[in-house]
């Protein structure tokens, strides 16, 4: 079906091309001779362009800027990727630290040495800001 209306449309502007160059001729007149001057102007000018464009040349610096564009555009989608995963893994981070600030340190003491063992105690004293059993 498709086909045939395409077939109808051509006929139709066949017949009407045909009858108003039959009427131009008869009359003496040119119909639109104005926007028709105007289009012809256009059309030996892209007449023209098309002749002296090196194509090739043309279409390697198309692929080449279309390329680089490509890579660029999928760079900045991974930035941009990264820096969302960076940000929600922060938040995670913030979550699980203040977790572990109020619940306290449960942390066995260290092995090793007295005197480390009491420089921990102390430090953990000072940050709770409650004097230790040795203060007096």
């Amino acid at each position: 079906m498709s086909y045939l209306i395409a077939i109808c449309i051509t006929f139709f502007l066949l017949v009407a091309f045909v009858f108003l160059s039959w009427f131009e001729t008869k009359q003496g007149v040119r119909l639109f001779s104005g926007t028709r001057a105007r289009l012809d102007k256009q059309v030996a000018r892209a007449v023209y362009v098309a002749r002296h464009i090196d194509w090739t040349a043309f279409f390697a610096h198309m692929v080449k800027t279309t390329s680089e564009r490509v890579a660029h555009d999928a760079v900045h989608t991974t930035l941009l990727a990264v820096r969302a995963s960076e940000r929600a893994l922060t938040r995670i981070i913030r979550t699980l630290r203040e977790r572990v600030a109020e619940r306290g340190d449960t942390a066995p003491e260290p092995e090793g040495s007295p005197l480390i063992a009491t420089i921990v105690r102390f430090r953990k004293t000072l940050r709770k800001g409650t004097p230790g059993p040795d203060a007096t």
